[in-house]
């Protein structure tokens, strides 16, 4: 059996989460073995994991457990009083609570840190982790996500190999690391599509009786996903008169932003804050646009399950954007404005033809994917850990 380890944050809504779901449904269970380490059990997705998976807490040191490592504790206990002090970046931050955790003693032919560039796991494989082969796993851009800061390519060089969901983020990886340009590859996010088709069914829909055009976005709401644009763009439709309603499943921190532009624009019961949904493809499945408005991605998700579902997407020019959509043949790609998507909006609302057409190109896309998890694992000896 190859031994596995796969670190990552927590199985919360999200289009990372996801991915991580879909890609351990390719995995063969009967030669490969897998241990998933998470910072915290639980979340929304959690129960949708792979019964063959063992999900394990990054472990620390809690209540009695400080006699058995008193020296570990004390560590602990010094780091907390540095995080408290708030001197420190959101990068240095992931690294120095990298720093409380302890090592894991088991041994393992590969160990993923499946949520990078800039996070907790990215520091721990390579300090707590024993593995042959240590994979960093890139979900961004360098550039947006602190990635580019000394301390995290520091540690991104130290990594056997890398995989990039997209060609923008291999891009930006190679940009940093040209040395490692002969170990970065792209390997693009797995996508259960039939699971995605069959959930569309059963998942909550729409409540309301409005009979105009609904426009839905998925995401979390903070400043990454551009739901302030989203608001911005809502209001300029309506003012010009388009019969439309825009909706958005998810929930973050700024969600009281969110309210208050809402508010102030005049746009209650017109956009409309669905909050967290575990299946939003129910919602998806029954709109009529989907618009993905965010100021930075690596590999957008949910616009891919919405190909799966053939709708007709508005997506800004985030890394990822471009591998996905062919420009206004699959969908459509605009800079990362709100009256660039206005404008686009408004095209699609008055060319329905052009907007059936591509529709009818996406209903005609295979999304089947080559199964190349195991190949990766195959690459490695399975025998002890030397």
């Amino acid at each position: 059996m190859k031994r596995v380890a796969i670190v990552s944050r927590k199985m919360i809504t999200g289009g990372v989460e996801r991915a991580l779901i879909a890609m351990l449904k390719h995995i063969d269970y009967t030669t490969t073995e897998v241990d998933l380490y998470l910072e915290a059990l639980g979340g929304e997705l959690f129960e949708e994991l792979p019964k063959e998976v063992q999900c394990i807490q990054l472990p620390s040191v809690h209540g009695a457990e400080v006699l058995s490592h008193p020296l570990f504790a004390v560590r602990k206990l010094r780091i907390m009083l540095k995080l408290h002090s708030k001197r420190y970046s959101y990068i240095e931050q992931c690294w120095l609570s990298s720093q409380m955790l302890m090592p894991i003693r088991k041994e393992y032919d590969v160990a993923i840190a499946y949520h990078a560039p800039n996070t907790i796991p990215v520091f721990y494989v390579i300090d707590g982790m024993k593995a042959r082969k240590k994979i960093l796993w890139l979900h961004s851009d360098l550039e947006n996500n602190a990635g580019d800061t000394e301390l995290a390519l520091r540690y991104h060089s130290r990594y056997d190999q890398v995989f990039a969901v997209s060609r923008s983020a291999l891009d930006s990886f190679i940009q940093y690391h040209a040395e490692m340009q002969s170990r970065v590859s792209v390997f693009c996010n797995y996508i259960d599509a039939e699971d995605i088709r069959r959930k569309s069914y059963t998942g909550p829909v729409f409540f309301d009786e409005f009979s105009g055009v609904r426009i839905l976005s998925i995401g979390r709401l903070d400043d990454q996903k551009g739901f302030d644009l989203a608001v911005t763009s809502c209001k300029a439709l309506i003012d010009q008169g388009y019969p439309i309603r825009w909706y958005v499943c998810g929930e973050g921190a700024s969600r009281d932003l969110l309210e208050h532009m809402i508010r102030e624009n005049g746009l209650d019961g017109q956009f409309v804050l669905l909050g967290n949904q575990p299946n939003p493809y129910g919602y998806l499945r029954c709109c009529d646009l989907y618009v993905q408005p965010s100021r930075f991605e690596g590999y957008c998700i949910t616009a891919h399950e919405a190909r799966v579902l053939a709708k007709p997407v508005v997506i800004t020019d985030v890394a990822g954007a471009r591998d996905q959509f062919m420009d206004g043949v699959t969908g459509w790609i605009v800079p990362i404005d709100a009256d660039a998507i206005t404008q686009q909006v408004a095209y699609c609302l008055e060319h329905p033809q052009e907007v059936q057409a591509v529709q009818a190109r996406l209903k005609d896309t295979k999304f089947e994917q080559a199964n190349q998890i195991d190949a990766i694992f195959d690459e490695v000896r399975s025998d002890s850990f030397e």
